[in-house]
C-alpha cells in the first residue's frame, strides 16, 4: 500500500511539474510576443511543441508570431495546424483568412453544392472528441429510454419512451460516423502548404518536366501521390502537377 502511494505522489508531482513548466512557457511566449520580440516568442512556442505540449493555442500563437514578422506561409502552416485542433475556432478561421488574403495566388475553388457545404461545415464544427461525447451522451439517452419504456404503466408513455429512444439512437449513431469521418481528416496526411516562394508545377516527377504553371508560397495543395523526392499535388481548381518535396510541408507533420 505505502508502494503504491509513493508511486502516486511521483505521479502527482510529475504532473503537476510539467503543467508549471507549460505555464512557464506559455507566460515567457505571450510576454515576447506583447514586448514584439516576436522571434524569442516563437523560439519558446517551437520548444513547447518539441516538448510534446501541442494545442490549437501553442499553433494559433505561432501563427500570429510568424504572420507578425511577415513570414505568411508559416502563419497559415500553423493556423491549418491549430484548426485541427480546435476546428470551431472564429479566431483562428479569421485569421487564416487574413494570411490567406496576403498570398499571390488567387485559386478559383471548384464550386461544390450548397448540401455539400452545408454539411461539410457543420462536421467540422466539432472535434472527433466532441462528437465522440455527443454520441455517448445519447446513447445513455437511449438507455434511460429503454429503461422509462419498460417500465412504462400506459400504452401512451411507451409509444413515446420509444420513438424518444428510436431518434436517440439513431443520432447517436449518426454522431459516431461524424466522429470518425473528423478523427480521419485529421490523422489523413493529405494537405500542405508550398513554403518555397515560388514554385515550378511539372508534368512530370522530374526537373526535366513540363512546366505546367507557377504557385507560390502560402498556397494549400491536397497530396495525392508520391513518388521519390516528389509529391503529385492538387490545387483547389483540379489542376494537378508535380512538386519537389522540400517545397511543401504537410499540415500534419509533428509527432
Amino acid at each position: 500500500m505505502k508502494r503504491i502511494y509513493i508511486i502516486l505522489m511521483l505521479l502527482l508531482s510529475g504532473v503537476m511539474t510539467y503543467a508549471t513548466d507549460v505555464k512557464t512557457l506559455a507566460e515567457e511566449a505571450t510576454k515576447m510576443y506583447q514586448e514584439g520580440d516576436y522571434q524569442k516568442a516563437i523560439d519558446l512556442y517551437n520548444e513547447m511543441l518539441s516538448d510534446d505540449m501541442e494545442s490549437a493555442t501553442v499553433y494559433y500563437n505561432l501563427g500570429n508570431c510568424y504572420y507578425k514578422q511577415g513570414e505568411i506561409a508559416k502563419a497559415i502552416l500553423n493556423y491549418e495546424r491549430a484548426l485541427l485542433l480546435h476546428p470551431g475556432d472564429n479566431d483562428i478561421k479569421y485569421n487564416l483568412t487574413m494570411a490567406q488574403k496576403a498570398t499571390v495566388d488567387n485559386i478559383k475553388v471548384l464550386p461544390e453544392l450548397f448540401l455539400v457545404r452545408w454539411y461539410n461545415a457543420f462536421v467540422t464544427a466539432f472535434t472527433a472528441d466532441q462528437w465522440a461525447y455527443v454520441s455517448v451522451i445519447l446513447f445513455i439517452g437511449f438507455l434511460i429510454m429503454a429503461a422509462l419504456f419498460f417500465h412504462a404503466t400506459s400504452i401512451s408513455l411507451k409509444k413515446s419512451w420509444f420513438t424518444l429512444g428510436i431518434i436517440m439512437l439513431l443520432v447517436s449513431v449518426m454522431t459516431i460516423f461524424f466522429a470518425l469521418k473528423q478523427y480521419h481528416r485529421m490523422t489523413d496526411r493529405d494537405s500542405g502548404i508550398i513554403m518555397t516562394p515560388s514554385v515550378v508545377v511539372r508534368g512530370a516527377p522530374d526537373n526535366s518536366g513540363t512546366e505546367l504553371f507557377v504557385i507560390h508560397e502560402g498556397l494549400k495543395v491536397q497530396v495525392i501521390g508520391t513518388l521519390g523526392d516528389w509529391y503529385n499535388v492538387r490545387l483547389a481548381d483540379g489542376n494537378e502537377g508535380w512538386i519537389a518535396k522540400t517545397d511543401l510541408e504537410k499540415i500534419l507533420n509533428r509527432q
